[in-house]
């Protein structure tokens, strides 16, 4: 499909997804670079808000998107360099939203048993399934491994997106996340919402926490009525045309 092409890490452009604009109602559709659709994406959102500027889709500096996880509020907040503030709802942990069965009412400090042992995870849906696990070190353990085993679980029946995250101090976090969808990342903006809503409810961090992420930073906050904001950048970095080659989604 044209998403596997495209995202093609040698033989398309490379990316972790492909995003869609549809308009009236504008609405944000995105694929994984495996070809599954994917409910949402907050780096991708801030990217479609950039596009929609940059092509004259929006000219006013707040409006709506549509995606598969609900409506999400955009606000630009500056231009030069774009800086763009999203709603991105509030956090469910309801198990049937995170595509586990349970008899509990959450999925919250539970034990998993993995290669290496026993993990304490949590889970939420947060415009997409996410599990947060807490290390003392990022840099001191093979995260591609780890998060890959978490997300093929067998309790997590739709597979999760797996955020791991390091504690800098109360305001500060630092992650990285293997997505169901494309493996290890460099950026997620739902997942860096995720970990800052548990984090703040297991006494980790603040309700308010910038998320260190390797090329960036998010500022994310929890509002009192429990509507998280994602605060962050957005950059085109080219433009260009995909020719589609015969034969090559079966190499």
């Amino acid at each position: 499909m044209l998403a596997r092409e495209i995202c093609h890490r040698t033989l398309g452009i490379g990316a972790d997804g492909l995003i869609i604009v549809k308009e009236d109602p504008l609405e944000m559709i995105i694929y994984n670079s495996d070809g599954s659709r994917a409910p949402m994406c907050g780096n991708g959102i801030r990217c479609f808000a950039k596009f929609c500027r940059d092509e004259g889709i929006r000219t006013e500096n707040s409006f709506d998107v549509e995606t598969l996880a609900g409506t999400m509020g955009i606000h630009i907040v500056k231009e030069e360099p774009f800086l763009v503030e999203v709603k991105m709802g509030k956090p469910d942990f309801r198990p049937e939203s995170i595509g586990i069965e349970t008899n509990e009412k959450n999925y919250l400090n539970k034990e998993l048993e993995l290669k290496v042992g026993r993990v304490i995870v949590s889970s939420c849906f947060m415009g997409t399934v996410h599990t947060v696990i807490w290390l003392e070190d990022l840099d001191r353990v093979d995260l591609k491994a780890l998060g890959e085993e978490i997300s093929n679980h067998p309790v997590f029946k739709e597979k999760t997106n797996v955020n791991m995250v390091q504690v800098i101090d109360r305001r500060t976090l630092r992650l990285m996340t293997y997505e169901r969808g494309a493996g290890l990342t460099n950026a997620c903006g739902t997942g860096a919402c995720a970990s800052v809503v548990i984090g703040s409810m297991e006494g980790r961090c603040g309700k308010e926490a910038d998320i260190v992420l390797p090329y960036g930073a998010l500022h994310i906050s929890q509002k009192p009525d429990s509507e998280v904001v994602m605060t962050g950048p957005a950059e085109k970095v080219g433009h260009g045309y995909f020719r589609e080659i015969e034969g090559r989604e079966n190499l």
